[in-house]
């Protein structure tokens, strides 16, 4: 009878293999495997995934330039502030 071969991680080959990353197909031992919502990840996986995910947050959620309210807001209150600046400046006013 053959014997059986045990996968082993790529990451240390004295130990079994628990699990395979779902991104490379690596095959991960309990300690480099790490599970996102019950997902195999290998270390260098998961890395890229935190750089993904912290580009995708940045890029949704950074500030947003002007709004339509915004530039609204901003045209009205410069139009008074020069409004009020020319009624002081050019006398003969009503």
């Amino acid at each position: 009878m053959a014997a059986t071969q045990v996968a082993v991680c790529a990451n240390h080959a004295q130990r079994e293999a628990i699990g395979v990353c779902v991104r490379c197909r690596t095959r991960v031992c309990s300690e480099c495997a790490t599970k996102v919502e019950g997902i195999n990840y290998c270390v260098a996986c998961l890395a890229g995934l935190a750089v993904d995910s912290g580009v995708r947050a940045a890029a949704s959620s950074g500030k947003p330039g002007l709004t339509g309210a915004t530039a609204a807001l901003y045209f009205v209150t410069l139009s008074a502030l020069l409004w009020g600046f020319l009624e002081l400046m050019l006398p003969g006013g009503s």
